[in-house]
């Protein structure tokens, strides 16, 4: 309730280590030793020693808002179309980002993180989705073609849609760059003159989109961390789990060396160590166009989920 429309991922407690915690030292304002004694108990059954780990953490709370039709009598239950099945996968990248994340301190947990590297683990789970071995752990019976042929759901439109994205980055990158402090600014006339100059569809005249992209706020100058990740999501996928999606010991890798750290360690080295490729460390401009040049692979991680 009070939640914008559309599907999202809420953290309504993060990870965070707790031992360290010093609640005498940190004072209890006079009248409330009762309230903080009842908070105690209650935190107190939400911490958790992890084996082989250091420290005692706090158990996350992840929630999801997807949104998908309510199952009834005359209906009967909630069957998924395609679309909202992809939905579900890559909110719940983000979900185990955060619920699997072991950091010092509650601000740089889980999805707490870069904003352009926030969308890798969520993109990679739609590729996880597009994986025959994992369609198939929902199919217990073996019945369903599934199995064998995997998802042929191909969006014909997919580059269009791809260069769309491409269109929205640059407009948000105009709109965070000095030009708007000119008194001649116009944001419906940079966007007509991108449009017109760089796309497939020219501007409708009378109309103005970017007050309904929303991103421009909650991303802003960094809308293209989405082309940006599927980039690196792609390669992720090819070079370490597409021969062997459901093996533990790459996921235990991809948890040990990315998931737990969250936003506490620089997503440049995770992304390098992850993929073997040194050369990524100092994430600087040679590093970004190493990126550029491994293009998009595919069509996974396509607009309509944040």
């Amino acid at each position: 309730k009070g939640k914008p429309s559309g599907a999202a991922h809420y953290t309504v407690r993060c990870s965070r280590r707790t031992d360290h915690d010093d609640e005498a030292g940190d004072g209890i304002a006079e009248g409330q030793e009762l309230r903080i004694l009842e908070s105690q108990h209650f935190e107190a059954v939400k911490r958790h020693r992890t084996p082989g780990q250091d420290g005692v953490y706090q158990l996350p709370v992840v929630v999801l808002v997807c949104e998908f039709r309510p199952p009834s009598v005359t209906r009967g239950p909630t069957l998924l179309d395609w679309h909202e099945v992809t939905t579900l996968f890559h909110e719940m990248g983000h979900a185990m980002h955060s619920m699997i994340g072991r950091t010092e301190y509650h601000n740089v947990s889980g999805t707490r993180c870069a904003t352009d590297f926030v969308e890798l683990p969520s993109i990679l789970m739609e590729h996880f989705l597009n994986s025959t071995s994992v369609l198939s752990l929902f199919d217990a019976n073996g019945t369903s073609a599934v199995r064998q042929t995997g998802n042929h759901h191909a969006d014909p439109c997919s580059s269009i849609d791809t260069y769309s994205q491409i269109l929205l980055a640059a407009i948000d990158q105009t709109y965070h760059s000095p030009v708007v402090h000119s008194q001649s600014f116009d944001s419906t006339a940079e966007l007509a003159n991108l449009h017109n100059t760089r796309g497939l569809i020219p501007h409708v005249p009378g109309t103005s989109f970017q007050t309904q992209f929303g991103h421009l706020f909650g991303y802003g100058a960094l809308y293209y961390s989405y082309l940006f990740d599927r980039a690196i999501a792609s390669r992720v996928w090819q070079k370490v789990f597409s021969e062997d999606p459901l093996n533990r010991a790459t996921g235990e890798k991809y948890k040990d060396e990315v998931l737990r750290y969250g936003g506490g360690r620089d997503p440049w080295k995770m992304v390098s160590t992850l993929l073997s490729a040194p050369e990524l460390e100092g994430g600087d401009a040679e590093a970004m166009r190493e990126v550029g040049r491994w293009k998009i692979e595919d069509d996974v991680g396509l607009p309509g989920r944040h």
